[in-house]
């Protein structure tokens, strides 16, 4: 199976109703926390196409160390995609590109940040 990606660096929606749009419009249903070690998190939300992958949980606020930073409600910080299907991938990452804020650097093809 092929696995496509994306990638964003230091990405912010503003507030958490554009990134609960975002979950709802592709279906990225289920979520959970992942424990990478020493106290950091990634936060994952996913449907059987796509998985997105964010260091700061844009819904809480929660940073990927809650120990470093305090909760900044809308801000996913590093953001990666991927999935089975190429068509998805891109379209959530131009959704992303058109939504969110502010973005600082984007990977097309790799998931360079995260």
């Amino acid at each position: 199976m092929v696995q496509y990606e994306w990638g964003f660096d230091l990405t912010d929606f503003g507030n958490v109703s554009d990134f609960t749009k975002l979950l709802k419009k592709f279906t990225l249903n289920k979520k959970k926390k992942v424990n990478k070690g020493d106290g950091y998190y990634q936060y994952e939300w996913y449907n059987p196409e796509l998985k997105l992958i964010t260091d700061n949980n844009p819904i809480t606020g929660e940073y990927k160390n809650p120990r470093l930073r305090k909760p900044e409600k809308g801000y996913a910080s590093y953001i990666g995609i991927e999935g089975n299907n190429e068509k998805e991938v891109h379209r959530l990452a131009k959704y992303i590109s058109s939504h969110a804020n502010s973005i600082k650097g984007e990977s097309p093809n790799e998931r360079a940040f995260i």
